[in-house]
């Protein structure tokens, strides 16, 4: 079954779906219009809808003509914000047009099926919060996939190419936030005031040696300051400093050192300075692995999907991404599919002038539709080895 060929059919229809949801774009959690227009598309289809109570989302499922193992299939819903609004800067919409074809080659092809497909919509990635609401809404206790397939659209990759990496691929993330406390006073009198302005700058500098003093140099690690506010009228010296940012790695055990080391550093440093701080940590994603096992399943998917010429193995992102969160309840695949056009700049992920060469929604369609049969194939195999 060749299920690019068969995605073709489909292209500009799928286009079409995925110009109205950037036309359209909403953010995480209220992606209400984005919501009703899959379920209407999946419903045409003839897919069983589960009711996980969520109010945005959709998980649909293909129950086969033959008996099997249940693969789950995801892709994001939601879009950007920004100050003005919202708009889709990372190519959710592009991902959620890719699921939405894979879903109409594998209803196509259902007698072909051994086993059930899940298909999950999920909504709030941006805000890192959809996946860990799924499995709080008990999706993998209602549904017991035996595997899941995503993949995320990657400008710097050539349209036409997959990317299949084993091991890591995205990062693990914990955001911090660092307030400083001191004492108010007026600019004349700067010794009598405990100046959190001159402490802040002081933990922002020491923090650098996180990464350049505390880690190994051959591991990864990055801790960022994003955001600092502090202060009003030019002779009032306030009296607090709030600062965030985060910290990303592959490795948990470099990872637990550095929010250890951020904690010291803050408040020892602040002390210095005759000032506290005090450091709030929240985990939001862990890092992103892909298996050996599973890699060997996704490259020959990839390989009947692009052809092996076109699979490419990049190095990893330090960006996240929380289908890391689901990945922890089951065995799972995460590609990055090619969505860049070869002789412009394409720019990467957020940035303003970021787009997607749609191309590729077919290629995501019949890799993601790859990747559910090669699966289910695989595991209906095995249970006819063992019963016999």
């Amino acid at each position: 079954m060749n299920y690019l060929t068969a995605a073709k059919k489909y292209e500009e229809e799928l286009r079409a779906f995925k110009d109205d949801l950037h036309a359209h774009p909403e953010e995480s959690f209220a992606e209400f219009r984005t919501t009703a227009k899959i379920r209407a598309a999946m419903e045409d289809l003839g897919a069983e809808i589960i009711d996980l109570g969520m109010e945005t989302g959709v998980t649909a499922m293909l129950r086969g003509e033959r008996e099997g193992s249940t693969v789950m299939l995801r892709a994001d819903i939601d879009s950007v914000k920004l100050d003005n609004g919202c708009a889709h800067l990372c190519g959710h919409d592009l991902h959620t047009a890719c699921l939405l074809g894979a879903a109409k080659v594998l209803f196509e092809n259902r007698r072909r099926i051994c086993g059930n497909v899940v298909f999950l919509f999920q909504p709030a990635e941006e805000f890192t919060a959809g996946a860990k609401a799924l499995a709080d809404h008990g999706l993998f206790e209602k549904l017991r996939p035996r595997a899941l397939f995503g993949l995320h659209c990657r400008p710097e990759i050539a349209v036409g190419k997959a990317a299949v990496k084993e091991g890591a691929l995205m990062a693990r993330k914990s955001n911090f936030r660092i307030t400083i406390h001191g004492v108010a006073g007026h600019a004349g009198m700067p010794h009598k005031y405990k100046d959190v302005i001159v402490a802040g700058a002081a933990v922002i500098s020491a923090l650098q040696t996180i990464v350049s003093r505390c880690a190994d140099p051959l591991e990864t690690l990055v801790c960022s300051i994003s955001s600092i506010h502090s202060g009003n009228e030019e002779n009032f010296p306030t009296d607090s400093l709030t600062m965030s940012g985060d910290i990303r790695s592959y490795s948990d055990e470099i990872h637990e050192m550095a929010l250890g080391r951020l904690k010291e550093i803050s408040s020892q440093v602040a002390a210095g300075y005759g000032c506290s701080a005090q450091v709030e940590i929240t985990p939001k994603v862990p890092a992103l692995r892909n298996s050996h096992h599973m890699s060997e399943i996704a490259y020959k998917a990839a390989a009947a999907a692009v052809g092996e010429e076109n699979i490419v193995c990049p190095a990893p992102s330090l960006a996240s991404e929380d289908f890391a969160v689901l990945a922890q309840h089951t065995d799972s695949f995460f590609y990055w599919l090619g969505t860049g056009t070869e002789g412009t700049e394409n720019c990467p992920w957020h940035n303003p002038a970021f787009t997607t060469d749609d191309r590729a929604i077919v290629i995501g369609a019949a890799l993601l539709a790859e990747s559910a049969a090669q699966f289910l194939e695989k595991e209906s195999a095995a249970k006819n080895f063992t019963l016999a």
